[in-house]
Parts: C-alpha cells; sequence; structure tokens
C-alpha cells in the first residue's frame, strides 16, 4: 500500500463516524389491544426508514443497517400474519386475510416506527376498560398515566421509560387520594396500551368529578426541566403546545383514537369532531382552568424552577371528559438531573403529595362555591 493510499484511508476513516459501520439494533414489539394491529420498531438511534406495500405484504426498507430483534414473530389475527427480517435492512410485515389499509409515522425520544395496520380482526378475546369503581360516598377522580404496551413515552438519557414512571405515579396518587375520602380510579394498572378515547370513557362510566392525565415531558435539548399543565382548547396556546400536543395524539393513532365512521361508510371530520367536543368542555373551562392553575403552582413550589406556565393545547386525551380534566407533564424526563430524581421513590412521593395537595384545594374551593 503506497504512503498515499494510506494517508487517504486514514483521511476517510477520520471524516466517517464509527456508529456508520455498526448495525443500528432495532426491537420490534406488536400489540393487538386497540381496534388496529400495532407493529412499532424502536431502534436504538434515529433511522431513515420507507415503508410499501407489495402485494400482501408491507416492506421496511432502512437506509442504515439494522438488527431486528426478534428478527421474526408471529401475530396471526387476521390482519397481521407476522413479520420476518430479510436481510439486514428490510423487515417484511406478512398480512392476513382481513387486512384493509395501513398507515405508518415516526416518533422521537425514542426513534420508533409506528405501523398502524387496519382491517377485520379473527375472532380474539376483547381487552377489557377499567371497570367502574365501586359505589362509595366518597367523590372519583380518574388517574389516567400516560402511554403504556408498545408505546413506551419518551425515553430519559439513561433508559427511564415514561410510561413506566406514569404509571408508578398513578398508583401512588390513587392510594394517597384515597386516604383523602377519594375513590381513585385508574385508566390502565397495568402496561398495555389504552386508546385516548377510552381513558376518558373511564372517567364518563365512573361520572368522575376530575380527570387528571400524567405525562413526562421531553426536549431536544437537555437543560430543559421543570412542569407543564394543559387543559383542552381547539387552538394552542403557542406553537410549543401546538407540537407537544400533536406528538401525543399521533402516538396513540389507530389505539382506539380513530373516529369510527359513519353509517354512510365516511369518517368523520376530526376538527369538526373537536370542535364538537370543545363546545361540550365549555361549561368546565374555568374549573379546568383553576385545577390546572393549583396543579401547577404546586409543581413550581416543589421543582424550585422557573413557572413554565398553564397552556391550552388540542390534547385528544382530553376531548370526551364530561367533567374538569388536565394533562400534566410533571417533569422533563430528557433532563438527566430530572429523570434521576423520577428514580427516586422520596421525590415521586413529593410529585403525588403535591397532586393531592392542588386536587385537594381545588375540591374544597369548589365545594365552598356550591
Amino acid at each position: 500500500m503506497s504512503p498515499a493510499f494510506r494517508i487517504a484511508a486514514a483521511a476517510l476513516a477520520l471524516s466517517v463516524p464509527l456508529e456508520a459501520f455498526a448495525k443500528n439494533d432495532a426491537k420490534v414489539t406488536a400489540d393487538v389491544s386497540g381496534p388496529s394491529t400495532r407493529l412499532v420498531v424502536t431502534f436504538e438511534r434515529s433511522a431513515d426508514c420507507r415503508v410499501a406495500q407489495v402485494a400482501a405484504k408491507l416492506e421496511v426498507t432502512c437506509a442504515d443497517r439494522v438488527a431486528f430483534e426478534p428478527a421474526e414473530g408471529k401475530v396471526a389475527d387476521g390482519i397481521v400474519e407476522g413479520w420476518k427480517a430479510e436481510g439486514d435492512r428490510n423487515l417484511v410485515v406478512l398480512l392476513g386475510p382481513g387486512y384493509r389499509r395501513h398507515e405508518s409515522f415516526d416518533l422521537k425520544n425514542p426513534a420508533r416506527l409506528v405501523l398502524d395496520v387496519e382491517g377485520k380482526r379473527a375472532a380474539v378475546a376483547a381487552v377489557p376498560v377499567a371497570p367502574a369503581a365501586p359505589r362509595r360516598a366518597g367523590p372519583v377522580v380518574v388517574v389516567d398515566p400516560g402511554h403504556g404496551g408498545v408505546e413506551t413515552g419518551a425515553l430519559g438519557p439513561s433508559g427511564a421509560q415514561e410510561k413506566e414512571i406514569t404509571l408508578d405515579l398513578a398508583r401512588r396518587l390513587a392510594t394517597r387520594l384515597e386516604r383523602d375520602g377519594v375513590t381513585a380510579v385508574l385508566t390502565r394498572d397495568d402496561d398495555r396500551i389504552l386508546g385516548l378515547d377510552d381513558r376518558t370513557a373511564v372517567a364518563n362510566h365512573n361520572k368522575a368529578e376530575l380527570f387528571v392525565s400524567i405525562h413526562l415531558n421531553a426536549a431536544r435539548g437537555k437543560k430543559a426541566l421543570g412542569a407543564e399543565t394543559y387543559y383542552l382548547a381547539t387552538d394552542a396556546t403557542d406553537d410549543e403546545a401546538r407540537t407537544l400536543a400533536g406528538l401525543e395524539n399521533k402516538g396513540y393513532a389507530g389505539a382506539g383514537s380513530t373516529p369510527a365512521p359513519t353509517s354512510a361508510g365516511e369518517t368523520p371530520d376530526p376538527s369538526l369532531e373537536l370542535i364538537l367536543w370543545d363546545l361540550a368542555q365549555n361549561r368546565y373551562l374555568e374549573e379546568s382552568a383553576r385545577l390546572a392553575e393549583a396543579v401547577q403552582r404546586e409543581m413550581n413550589e416543589l421543582t424550585g424552577t422557573r413557572d413554565r406556565g398553564v397552556r391550552q393545547a388540542p390534547f385528544r386525551v382530553l376531548m370526551g371528559a364530561t367533567m374538569p380534566a388536565i394533562l400534566v407533564e410533571v417533569g422533563f424526563i430528557s433532563n438527566p438531573e430530572e429523570e434521576a430524581r423520577f428514580k427516586d421513590d422520596a421525590y415521586k412521593d413529593k410529585v403525588v403529595e403535591a397532586l393531592a395537595r392542588a386536587i385537594g384545594a381545588f375540591r374544597a374551593r369548589t365545594e365552598g362555591a356550591r
């Protein structure tokens, strides 16, 4: 090898990142608990992949090398038969006889490719929605842990999952509220996906007094920290709120959140549906705002950070609620320091105590005004 060739090769090696030569690890998971069959490919790092239908299969082709795990899997629910990796850039999804259509989209933090495959499913046992709470003298508050199942939500720098932390916080909050004589009902008490509409359906079915959805935030920069609290509106307070609502709504697409076709076979206009639900929420608008403000005050005091404020956004999870309803982002899991706090039981108890105080103060003020 000539000296000139060695120099050129060394220069090329320095200019190409090492990860370009390594396979991108990707975990493939399937969920059939919603009306569509959902496959999620979660990548170790961002990936550029395209989806195309070829006869009775969907072909996922990635620009870089990918190690799919498991390389092969079965679903066999009538809509999807299963999947298998072909080479180190392709994943083939085998479609079943009930297949009708599909939709795909990308999500970030972590990098995910989501495939929602619709059609006629073979007879399977229905996944039950959370049961009605036993009727007690006390009021009912429904606590909604965000995400679940294949929808992990945001990931922290060390791998903490939003879906696990929100479920832990929801369970702790339910226990804490019971001490105040409140009947607390969780929309999910295990690790499974649940449609956005199903979550508020649990609240409506239980004739809940309040609906509180718990989430964790994420940002591109790792320095963002603090809590944000939202209530429903067709128009977002700002671009950041609009983007967050869009990501949350899209992340659940097809999981019980798609409007059912009308008798004429037409799918309702989602914009019109949101406006109608917004009108229905108008009677609770002032109360939702007061609840959000009470929660935000407590979270600001707990975290000692600048007030990120109460905002409005078109969150689908709040649309169907027939009671005051809020969504609280209790912190930024993308911030290493906040992620570490949410691994600490003592800190999680402090978050729960702050939420319980806010709910108690809101209820006391509401009862006093009646």
